[in-house]
């Protein structure tokens, strides 16, 4: 009979000392873990809390921070008197003398835009579809503005923008170009009003116009 060799193997073998104490201590773990976990839990932050207020009415919005206290909307009272408050007050005077100025001007500056391409088309082509005639001075004469007036080395052009009226009269004048003491530019301004013209004409027909005086000052 051929010779075997049996081992015997427990069917419950005693564990090792090692075994049995990582076994303990991860037992304990768990048991740690399990009582901390109920003050543990997440730690909520409380947000701070903003409060937007509308005021009926109003173009605004008005911001406060939590823990202030939200002001209470304005009266509607007090709204419209704001309101009347900024409200633009309309110029003292006859607003028609103005509008009327307006449209005289644009009339005049259109007209004397025509009466300038039909000069460059007659003096290209010889001729034009219209015939102009241009305004001229009849009577007016600029002051006499000396150094005396002006502050020492002061020198300047002057550029006023005169509208003729049909009638040949000067209906608005201005300066658009150079600088003058006060005193001065009245004087100028003063004296312009008081030209008279007679008026420009499309195919004989009078018309508004404009033109530039330049003033040497002092003059």
């Amino acid at each position: 009979m051929p010779f075997q060799r049996q081992i015997l193997l427990s069917t419950a073998p005693v564990p090792r000392r090692s075994v049995v104490l990582l076994s303990a201590g991860a037992h304990l773990a768990a048991l740690v873990l399990l009582l901390a976990l109920p003050h543990c839990g997440p730690h909520i932050v409380p947000a701070k809390t903003e409060t937007v207020q509308a005021i009926s009415g109003a173009a605004h919005l008005a911001y406060q921070r939590g823990g202030q206290k939200a002001a209470r909307p304005q009266s509607r009272s007090s709204l419209l008197s704001l309101r009347k408050r900024t409200t633009p007050v309309p110029p003292i005077g006859n607003a028609n003398v103005g509008a009327a100025l307006l449209t005289l001007r644009g009339h005049a500056k259109a007209a004397t835009a025509g009466m300038v391409e039909s000069l460059k088309a007659r003096g290209f082509w010889g001729f034009s579809s219209e015939q102009y005639d241009l305004p001229s001075q009849t009577a007016g004469k600029l002051p006499n503005i000396s150094a005396t007036d002006l502050p020492p080395r002061f020198e300047q052009y002057v550029t006023v923008e005169v509208t003729i009226d049909e009638g040949g009269h000067v209906a608005d004048v201005r300066i658009v170009g150079g600088e003058a003491p006060a005193g001065v530019q009245r004087r100028l301004l003063a004296a312009i009003r008081e030209f008279k013209y007679t008026p420009a004409r499309r195919d004989g027909t009078p018309i508004p116009s404009q033109l530039d005086i330049v003033v040497h000052i002092p003059s």
